[in-house]
């Protein structure tokens, strides 16, 4: 019974990977054969490998989140700068036809004006002309 005992403490061990229980009957309990632990070794090893493999995994998976994640902010920032972008272009464009409307009414209000005086001078001269039928009266 303490054999058994023994037996299954060892094999325990060797499965559970602990090194210090291991250490306490390994090699010195006839009752796990070589080729057992052999085998519960290359077990551990595949058990091991499988874990390493499964977290080199979600690694990767992890930093292509990531790598996405990162690819969108800047994807966002692209767009959002372009829409500033084309807000100031709009901008710009309106208060160039802004200041061109102004200069074409201003333009358009000086010759009015002009024309205007023109039209008194000639006025003024028409009047004074008619007044004035030429010679000195002596």
């Amino acid at each position: 019974m303490k054999a058994m005992l023994k037996k299954m403490v060892v094999a325990v061990a060797l499965v559970a990977s602990s090194p210090v229980m291991a250490a306490d009957y390994h090699g010195a309990s006839p009752f796990v054969s070589r080729q057992d632990q052999a085998r519960m070794e290359r077990e551990r090893h595949e058990r091991e490998r499988t874990a390493r493999l499964e977290r080199e995994r979600q690694e990767r998976a992890r930093m292509e989140r990531e790598r996405q994640a990162r690819l969108e902010r800047e994807r966002k920032e692209r767009a959002r700068m372009e829409r500033e972008r084309q807000a100031r272009l709009e901008r710009e464009r309106l208060e160039r036809e802004r200041q061109a409307r102004m200069e074409r009414e201003r333009k358009e209000h000086e010759r009015l004006a002009r024309l205007e005086r023109e039209r008194q001078e000639r006025e003024r001269l028409a009047r004074r002309d008619s007044h004035y039928r030429g010679g000195w009266v002596n």
